[in-house]
């Protein structure tokens, strides 16, 4: 069994029993920091395996239909920029923000997302982080429906489902339930990782920062769950 070096004991759940814990981060596909957070936190879904399960929860922060105008625009194309001199944004470009097609809302590709759910999670994933290196990495406004669909059926999605799914007029619902749930609990934008449903990380944190924080809750809250010691 794998484990992470120096990182002294940590606690597993036994094998067969369900998911311990569930970490929910609330983000924006389009949103910089999202980009970032999500990137790290990624770098622990293999560290802790079967013993947390991930979600992903909608929080739009441009959800109106309306084109950014020049000085919008500058001020996205900063927070790229600046998200391209961290290292998991190597690669980061602020065409999107510079070209001639910037997207009018950020609304659509978390519809995509909850559209793609209907597939498993780990197809939504997928769709996940091909949309967002189309639009951080490509320039690429994943804001629109052809190239929505292209990313889908590079990814391996059910096309036709996928589409079905796209036209429910649910998940615009589910979205804005979304919001209101984040709001419920404190949130004020994103990202906002929520772990176990008791404790709020707002803003975007180092590794290791999402790493003490979410051993600390698996040995405080988890503790009465059948366990043993790793070393």
């Amino acid at each position: 069994m794998s484990m992470r070096p120096a990182q002294g004991e940590m606690l597993e759940r036994l094998v067969g029993e369900p998911p311990a814990l569930e970490l929910t981060l609330y983000h924006d596909v389009l949103c910089s920091w999202c980009y970032v957070a999500d990137a790290r936190l990624d770098q622990l879904r293999d560290e802790y395996g079967p013993m947390v399960r991930w979600r992903f929860r909608p929080y739009p922060l441009r959800p109106e239909n309306q084109l950014p105008d020049k000085k919008q625009r500058a001020v996205l194309a900063r927070h790229f920029r600046r998200v391209a001199r961290e290292q998991e944004g190597k690669g980061v470009k602020a065409d999107l923000w510079t070209g001639q097609d910037p997207p009018s809302s950020s609304l659509p590709p978390l519809i995509a997302l909850e559209a793609a759910l209907a597939q498993g999670p780990l197809m939504q994933r997928a769709l996940l982080k091909a949309l967002r290196r189309k639009a951080f990495v490509e320039g690429l406004n994943v804001a629109r429906r052809d190239v929505q669909l292209e990313v889908a059926a590079q990814e391996g999605l059910d096309v036709s489902r996928f589409l079905e799914r796209l036209d429910d007029p649910r998940l615009l619902q589910d979205v804005n339930n979304s919001v209101e749930e984040a709001e419920a609990i404190g949130i004020k934008g994103v990202p906002a990782l929520v772990i176990g449903g008791e404790w709020l990380m707002q803003g975007c944190r180092d590794l290791s920062e999402y790493r003490q924080v979410i051993d600390k809750y698996l040995r405080e809250r988890v503790a009465a769950a059948p366990i043993r010691l790793v070393h």
